[in-house]
């Protein structure tokens, strides 16, 4: 698990902290609370890493919280200096996740619900470009977004 998944952790705290010794500690406190918590989690190629992402994103906000008591306590900084920080870390971790749960559906699923949603693309020129009836595309993203529903459920149910 580590080997598969620790860059991408990693790659999530550097981004959100902005420092590799910080992520470091966070990606190492992720595997930690993951192995700790290994028993609540079925581990199938959906879940694993929106579960991870989740314990990231926990670990990121609270070493965030950490360096902001710290600045506090320095006077360095006002209360709020990390609150941009702390959204950025979540958008970062939210597009990961969708974009790994958007990877586990497959093609053409997955292309279509990109299509739909992420470029903004009505179902009849999706039809079109991808020269599919507008009833097959309809249908695959009305199971897309069933099988997203449900990964992203039992990852809020997952939650460390």
């Amino acid at each position: 698990m580590f080997t598969r998944w620790s860059r991408l952790v990693h790659t999530i705290a550097r981004s959100a902290l902005g420092s590799n010794a910080d992520a470091d500690d966070v990606t190492q406190q992720v595997f930690i609370a993951a192995w700790k918590s290994r028993h609540t989690i079925r581990a199938t190629d959906e879940a694993l890493p929106a579960w991870l992402l989740g314990i990231c994103k926990f670990k990121i906000a609270d070493a965030l919280r950490a360096r902001s008591r710290a600045f506090r306590n320095d006077e360095a900084a006002p209360p709020d200096a990390h609150m941009d920080t702390i959204s950025h870390a979540d958008d970062v971790l939210d597009r990961v996740v969708v974009r790994d749960a958007l990877e586990t559906l497959g093609d053409p699923r997955g292309t279509i619900l990109r299509m739909v949603f992420l470029e903004d693309k009505t179902h009849e020129v999706v039809s079109k470009e991808l020269e599919m009836p507008l009833g097959t595309v309809k249908s695959h993203v009305r199971r897309g977004l069933e099988k997203l529903r449900n990964v992203f459920e039992e990852v809020d149910s997952l939650h460390v």
